[in-house]
């Protein structure tokens, strides 16, 4: 599902028009990105979190040619699912039938 298909699902779940819910949606995402920014966290009940962390510097080899690089340390932006929305995915994924 990309952004498109996800205004598309809400708009027709919350009767609203696609461009109020596009809205909504960049505004939900905008606010997000700006608290991951100043350095803080995320937290939407029963869904998950939102952190940044550190990824720690390293080197990697280039298989070609055998040479060596430094990728410097970086912050990353990472989900964590909730326990319910771990549980729930489990849940559906019993009650669909074997393929």
């Amino acid at each position: 599902m990309n952004k498109q298909d996800l205004v598309r699902e809400v708009a027709e779940r919350v009767s609203a028009s696609q461009g109020q819910t596009a809205r909504v949606v960049n505004a939900f995402l905008a606010a997000i990105g700006r608290t991951l920014s100043a350095g803080h966290r995320v937290h939407v009940r029963r869904f998950g979190s939102f952190e940044l962390r550190r990824r720690r510097s390293r080197l990697i080899r280039n298989p070609r040619n055998g040479r060596t690089y430094h990728v410097p340390g970086k912050l990353a932006p990472v989900f964590r699912a909730s326990r319910s929305l771990v549980a729930r995915m489990a849940a559906e994924e019993r009650e669909r039938p074997a393929s």
